[in-house]
Order: C-alpha cells, then sequence, then structure tokens
C-alpha cells in the first residue's frame, strides 16, 4: 500500500435521508479508495476507536439512542447527546487519521441527525412552524468548529427520489421503524417515504446553501455509477491543484 504524505487526508461526509441508499454507496466506495492505495477508515458508531473514555462516551450515546427511554429523555437532550459523541468522534478518531493522510468517511453526520430530531419533535410535540424553526436555529448552534482545516472537509448529498426509497424500504421488509402520528413504530412504507422527504427537502436545502455537490441514486443511475462520481469528487478534493497555497513566510 502506498505511503501518502502527513496532513493530505479526507475527511469525507455522505449525507442522506434515509432509505436513499448511501451505505450501498459507500460500500461501493471503500474498495474504489482502496485500490489507489490510499488508507480508508470508514466510521461506525457501535464499534468506536480511540482512547477508552472516548469510546465509551460513544457507546453511551449509542445505547441511549437504541433505548426505549430514547424519546421519553426529550429531543432537546437527545440533540445535545448527538452533537457530543460527533465531536467527540471527530477530535478523537477522525481527526488523527486525517491528520495522518487517511481518508475517513461518514455516513449520515451532523445535518442529517438534527433534521430527523427536529422532524420527530415537530411531529411527537406538534410543533408550530416557529417552534420549529427556533428548535432548528438552537440546534445549529450545538456542534462546535472543527479543528480540521476546510480543504480536508467534504460533505456530498446522496439523493433519492421518494418513490425509490419506499420501493426499496418495502423490498426490504420495512425493517426500520421511524416516529409517525400513529405512534412511535410505524413501518408504513407510505409513511416512511412522507416522513423522509422532509428530511431530504431539508439535506436539499443545506446542500444549496453550503455548495455541497449532489449524487443522485437510483432512477436509471446505478450505485457503482453514483459511487464512481462520488471517488472522482474525492479525488478531486483530493489533488494538489484543490489546497490552499502555503503561506509566504
Amino acid at each position: 500500500m502506498g505511503e501518502h504524505p502527513v496532513g493530505t487526508g479526507l475527511f469525507v461526509v455522505i449525507e442522506a435521508a434515509d432509505g436513499s441508499g448511501k451505505t450501498a454507496v459507500t460500500d461501493h466506495l471503500v474498495p474504489l479508495l482502496a485500490s489507489t492505495g490510499r488508507t480508508v477508515h470508514r466510521i461506525d458508531r457501535a464499534r468506536p476507536d480511540g482512547d477508552g473514555p472516548h469510546a465509551e462516551l460513544v457507546r453511551a450515546v449509542n445505547a441511549l439512542f437504541r433505548s426505549e427511554a430514547a424519546t421519553a429523555a426529550g429531543w432537546e437532550v437527545l440533540s445535545l447527546a448527538a452533537a457530543t459523541q460527533y465531536a467527540t468522534i471527530l477530535r478523537s478518531q477522525i481527526t488523527p487519521a486525517v491528520r495522518a493522510g487517511a481518508i475517513v468517511i461518514a455516513e449520515s453526520w451532523w445535518d442529517k441527525t438534527r433534521a430527523r430530531l427536529a422532524l420527530e419533535a415537530t411531529v411527537a410535540l406538534d410543533l408550530d412552524s416557529e417552534q420549529h424553526r427556533a428548535l432548528t436555529a438552537w440546534q445549529s448552534r450545538l456542534l462546535p468548529p472543527s479543528p480540521l482545516p476546510a480543504h480536508q472537509h467534504l460533505t456530498v448529498l446522496v439523493d433519492a427520489a421518494l418513490h425509490d426509497r419506499v420501493a426499496w424500504y418495502r423490498a426490504a421488509g420495512c425493517p426500520d421503524p421511524y416516529l409517525d402520528r400513529t405512534g412511535p413504530d410505524s413501518h408504513d412504507p407510505d409513511g416512511f417515504g412522507d416522513f423522509t422527504e422532509h428530511i431530504a427537502d431539508q439535506l436539499r436545502q443545506v446542500a444549496a446553501e453550503r455548495g455541497w455537490p449532489t449524487i443522485t441514486n437510483g432512477g436509471h443511475r446505478t450505485v457503482a455509477e453514483a459511487a464512481t462520481e462520488l471517488h472522482l469528487l474525492i479525488a478531486d478534493q483530493l489533488s494538489p491543484s484543490t489546497r490552499p497555497a502555503p503561506e509566504a513566510p
């Protein structure tokens, strides 16, 4: 495997609404990146790396979100917990790896998480539009600044049409529950489509505001084609011509 200079790594975030195929795209992407000789790390919040205390914190937040008492904790607490987990992973796992020259990939990072939590709070608590905006504005201030420079970040939106998300969810046996007005454990495919479309709309808006590149998954495109496009975006970001010139002494 080839060696890459310290400081030439990249933190890649793949944002997408639930059911958009981001995991399938990432499954195809990782071997493409590894075949070029790069060291590739894929963040797994269920099995965190790093030192003991940080890893325990990540696992504790995971356990909270998977527990039956999660919604009883309140969406403000869940938002704080998620932001703390992401900040911990960023500083204890991602930053050291990127500074050592690795490519680190995270699926569904902070923006998707806060969009889903805000939507769940709106549904469960029957928030009006002003209350929803206040919640999302508060969430947007929770994550601290990244210790990595901007050129070592790349966030990409994987976007899939509503009918594709519903079809894939149904084909998989409607595995993951979502919070609907009918209760916390709904598996209705059409409701899943409506629920995830709200999240997709929020992510599309954020992508437009921040200039994230968008990759379409589904329709007439295969997962492999979407992964290849993402691979090219990463290669372009890693190109020396895209990095800022060093400051003159």
